[in-house]
């Protein structure tokens, strides 16, 4: 931005054109998102569009960090969740939280995304991909492995990364092949084939049996024999 808004009233301009911006890609194309265009969307005037914005692109950049922000706290409160949840159900959710947040305002960032080959979509990938490591690190921090895996780094790399680039790709031109629940279960699937299996926390399993009590109510000092064994 040329300068920074510190007034609200020139706070509430910027934010309208940034909003404009997004509805302007989202209906009418990126070709048509022009500084015109965007400034009659948000109703000013083109020299006030150009008083906090060089150009049009700069104006692309502001919608692509809103996008941003609102899918970094996605993650985020999905990171929350993650040491109550199996690596199956943390990329589940996530995905689909990912879908809804782009759907929000009849699709306006869904259809934003389509033209991420043309955007300067890579800074967003990034972060998504640093965020995304963060979560798994954390979730293998709260469900050890049962023994070492050969090339951990290289695996989430790959996991992280085939998400991100499939889930762009799938948006910007959907294939008939597949539906995009089947490609959050193939994640969900991939994601556990390639993390370790956890090891099973102290007291997992099946509950432990009582030993019968005496006639006097009181647990008795020995165990009949079936007791004897389940205990052994």
């Amino acid at each position: 931005m040329r300068k920074k808004p510190r007034q609200g009233r020139s706070r509430s301009m910027v934010d309208s054109l940034v909003e404009a911006t997004a509805i302007c890609i989202a209906e009418d194309g990126l070709p048509a998102a022009t500084a015109a265009r965007i400034a009659e969307r948000a109703g000013v005037s083109v020299g006030s569009l150009y008083q906090y914005f060089a150009r049009k692109e700069d104006l692309y950049a502001a919608v692509l960090e809103r996008i941003t922000v609102g899918l970094k706290a996605l993650v985020a409160a999905e990171i929350e969740r993650l040491p109550n949840k199996s690596i199956e159900d943390f990329v589940r959710d996530l995905l689909h939280a990912v879908w809804s947040y782009l759907e929000t305002d009849r699709q306006r960032y869904l259809r934003v995304t389509r033209y991420w080959a043309q955007l300067e979509f890579v800074a967003v990938m990034n972060d998504l991909e640093r965020q995304m490591t963060t979560a798994l690190g954390v979730y293998l921090m709260h469900h050890p492995a049962r023994r070492p895996v050969q090339d951990l780094p290289t695996k989430v790399y790959v996991l992280v990364n085939s998400v991100l680039f499939t889930i762009v790709r799938y948006i910007s031109e959907p294939s008939p092949q597949a539906r995009r629940e089947q490609i959050i279960e193939c994640f969900a699937e991939m994601a556990a084939a390639l993390l370790p299996a956890p090891t099973k926390r102290a007291g997992a399993g099946a509950p432990l049996k009582r030993l019968p009590r005496s006639p006097a109510g009181r647990s008795g000092t020995s165990a009949p024999p079936a007791a004897r064994s389940v205990s052994r």
